[in-house]
């Protein structure tokens, strides 16, 4: 290619920079370039400096036709014609190169590790760079997008849910993580290191006095911690413990039951072929969706292996708690509840009781879902992502590194253009 190609120059896309050769190597391509500038001025004292020859030096640069790209930048070094300036001597820099990659290729490297949720190992391996070279232009471009105040909105309703971020092993425990969510929108808001009250109080806090007096629900577990967390620092907010959660521990109270019972009757674990523990799954299944051979397959099993009536009961109980969560208005949730305790009360059954006790510790929050309607359904959404961007990653261990790219994946409103599709019709070519 001739020298300074102006189309080859176009085609590179780099204001202020011009092709002066270009081959391919090895399946990489080598781009030569160098600026235009043929004035400088000292960047310490403003003098106008001279030139004192070029050096090179080679700069990744986004891919070409699934070729790698390697642009050669013959940069000029300067001398200050100012015998007192102490700078001496300096070389030009350009504001569409960070250090060993053009801008657009670190701008790259972040949106792939953060929007496509790439791991950047991977993202490093394409474009020839080190993992911690990868790792510094996520830091760099994605920290402003993540630091910035406008991107967390008005919230009417907020969830928070933990999730395990590192297990346990000889050297530590397990490290829990609480992640904050807009159950509106189902954006990340923020993640945090533990699951204390003290943790969700401080985070809640540094909120803008404005932004917190827009939260008006928050929907939890039933973790101690967490209530007295939010109410430390929202006051009067309307807290709602989430169905699904309630549930669970309802279906939990069913398997204790049934093991017990397992063990009583039959002196060790449940098998295959024992009927309570073949129909273990119809159990803790909604009633509701059960097939008519499914109720009297565990109508069958209830009869010929629970001789107490005990996982009986409890079935009982599980499904008048899922009753109070489908009730249309809140008096009758509360009469729903009512019949629970009554239930539990008359079946004497030690786990039953036991959440009664937990369900009437918090019935307040219990009921407020038939005020709110809110749940923690785009939290746990939220918890499978992160499980999805954790193994992508094979673990991730640098809690800041973790919470920047969960937030660039999740929290972050990413401004790309999509690429239209082809329609037949093609603009018009110049020869």
């Amino acid at each position: 290619m001739g020298d300074r190609s102006s189309d080859a120059s176009a085609l590179l896309g780099m204001a202020g920079f011009v092709v002066l050769s270009q081959t391919e190597d090895d399946g990489e391509l080598w781009i030569l370039v160098e600026t235009t500038a043929d004035v400088a001025g000292c960047p310490r004292c403003g003098v106008v400096a001279t030139g004192h020859g070029r050096s090179e030096v080679q700069v990744r640069d986004l891919p070409a036709g699934g070729r790698p790209v390697r642009l050669l930048w013959r940069r000029r070094r300067w001398l200050c014609s100012d015998p007192d300036c102490a700078a001496k001597s300096f070389t030009e820099q350009s504001d569409l190169v960070e250090v060993s990659l053009t801008r657009r290729a670190a701008e790259e490297i972040c949106r792939r590790v953060g929007q496509d949720g790439a791991s950047v190992a991977q993202v490093a391996r394409d474009f020839g760079v080190s993992w911690a070279t990868a790792m510094a232009c996520v830091r760099r471009h994605g920290e402003p997008l993540v630091d910035d105040p406008a991107r967390i909105g008005p919230t009417p309703a907020l969830g928070l849910d933990e999730h395990k971020m590192l297990s346990a092993n000889k050297d530590r425990n397990s490290f829990f993580a609480t992640s904050f969510v807009d159950l509106l929108t189902g954006q990340l808001l923020d993640v945090i290191g533990g699951r204390s009250a003290d943790d969700v109080a401080f985070w809640l806090s540094q909120g803008a006095p404005g932004w917190r007096q827009t939260i008006a629900a928050v929907a939890i577990d039933p973790h101690a911690g967490y209530l007295k967390g939010v109410l430390h620092a929202l006051g009067d907010v309307t807290v709602t413990v989430d169905c699904f959660h309630a549930v669970k521990l309802a279906n939990a109270m069913v398997d204790d039951i049934r093991r017990r019972t397992q063990q009583a009757t039959l002196e060790r674990r449940g098998r295959k072929g024992d009927p309570l523990y073949r129909t273990r799954r119809l159990m803790t299944r909604g009633f509701e969706r059960l097939s008519e051979h499914q109720r009297q397959r565990l109508f069958d099993a209830l009869s010929e292996g629970d001789p107490e009536g005990e996982v009986g009961a409890a079935i009982l109980g599980k499904e008048l708690l899922r009753q109070m969560y489908a009730a249309v208005s809140l008096p009758e949730a509360h009469r729903r509840l009512v019949a629970f305790y009554e239930h539990a009360a008359y079946a004497e059954v030690p786990e039953l009781t036991r959440l009664a006790t937990t369900v009437a510790r918090w019935e307040g929050e219990i009921l407020s879902y038939h005020e709110t309607g809110i749940s923690t359904g785009p939290v746990e959404a939220r918890n499978l992502v992160t499980e999805k961007l954790r193994r992508i990653a094979h673990g991730m261990r640098n809690f800041d590194n973790y919470r920047l790219r969960l937030l660039l994946h999740s929290g972050v409103q990413w401004d790309t253009r999509p690429t239209a599709r082809i329609r037949g019709r093609h603009p018009r070519l110049v020869a």
